[in-house]
């Protein structure tokens, strides 16, 4: 009897940390949503022209710090730099086939049309150009890039892209910042065919980075769910991680109504990570809302989860409108 009654204590004291510790199981997997573009560019405008401005004279040389000294680079040049970046958007956007015609012009205006070099009519040139849309690299400048202990290079992206469209008074201006560090042992303050090749490498990365921004894009996000020891959760959880999102939910669906206060929170929870999924935010956020309720004690933590995930999807259903003008485009050119 005596042992008893001290085993009765310890199973509550056990009991109580057990459900303190529902966050404990919580992991997290990698999913693909698609990101609506920075503007909404009508469906009938599907040609493009890229220019590039040269508003930082961008013939300098490229310079960086190393080993509390400023080194100059004579062979590595803005203008070679920024004409890779524009490079690389102009052949990213082509490549997605959200525009039917793109058309890169490089720093052509500075020579070649210097009479609407300053965009005072922006009409002319749609019309020299034959084109919708206007793109623009305005700005483009490597900052404060240095070398470390010779085996890091870390770079300070600035860029200003300008995008007119046709019949549009608005320009949209976008400023592109990044922070950029790769890590070579070769590197050294002497190492200039390195140094070309990552500083290369950084400029085609950033006229892509800005391509998927402009257009609707498939991007990879962390989201994260709940595991469970209890069988029938091991079996959704494995319909989850395979992508077959409705018949994990047709489990946890089952497992919310569960006597266990822990199993049914991690199922709402669930819940609402396939309702996301299957495109339904707002009947995800219900599921949020119930899980968020259905612990009353000791589980900040979980309501923290629950609340950071409803923000989440609060922003996504605005992406989501923005996103459905946008494929509206994308359908248009396949009728």
């Amino acid at each position: 009897m005596r042992s008893t009654r001290n085993f009765l204590p310890l199973f509550l004291i056990l009991f109580s940390l057990t459900s303190c510790l529902i966050t404990n199981s919580a992991l997290t997997v990698q999913v693909e949503i698609m990101k609506p573009g920075i503007i909404i560019i009508p469906a009938d405008l599907n040609k493009v022209a890229v220019f590039k401005h040269d508003m930082a004279q961008t013939d300098s040389c490229f310079s960086m710090y190393s080993n509390h000294k400023v080194v100059s680079y004579s062979t590595i040049k803005y203008r070679d730099l920024s004409d890779i970046c524009v490079d690389a958007f102009a052949k990213s956007i082509e490549r997605d086939g959200y525009f039917q015609q793109i058309n890169n012009y490089r720093d052509s205006l500075n020579y070649q049309w210097s009479g609407i070099a300053s965009l005072t009519s922006t009409d002319e040139l749609f019309n020299k150009t034959k084109s919708d849309v206007c793109i623009f690299l305005d700005y483009f400048n490597l900052d404060k890039s240095s070398i470390y202990s010779y085996q890091m290079l870390n770079t300070n992206a600035h860029l200003l892209w300008t995008i007119v469209l046709k019949g549009d008074t608005s320009s949209y201006i976008y400023h592109q910042v990044d922070t950029l560090t790769y890590e070579v042992p070769a590197f050294n303050p002497n190492s200039k065919k390195v140094i070309k090749s990552t500083l290369i490498n950084a400029s085609e990365y950033l006229g892509r980075s800005f391509g998927a921004k402009l257009i609707p894009s498939g991007v990879t996000v962390d989201r994260l769910y709940y595991q469970s020891y209890n069988p029938d959760m091991i079996i959704a959880e494995r319909f989850a991680l395979n992508g077959e999102w409705l018949k994990a939910a047709e489990i946890w669906n089952k497992e919310t109504k569960n006597k266990n206060p822990r199993i049914a929170a991690k199922a709402c929870y669930n819940m609402a990570l396939a309702c996301e999924m299957e495109g339904n935010p707002k009947v995800a956020i219900d599921w949020l809302v119930k899980s968020y309720s259905v612990l009353t004690k000791n589980n900040e933590e979980h309501k923290a989860n629950c609340q950071r995930y409803i923000n989440i999807l609060a922003m996504r259903i605005i992406e989501i409108k923005k996103l459905e003008k946008q494929v509206t485009k994308q359908n248009s050119k396949s009728i």
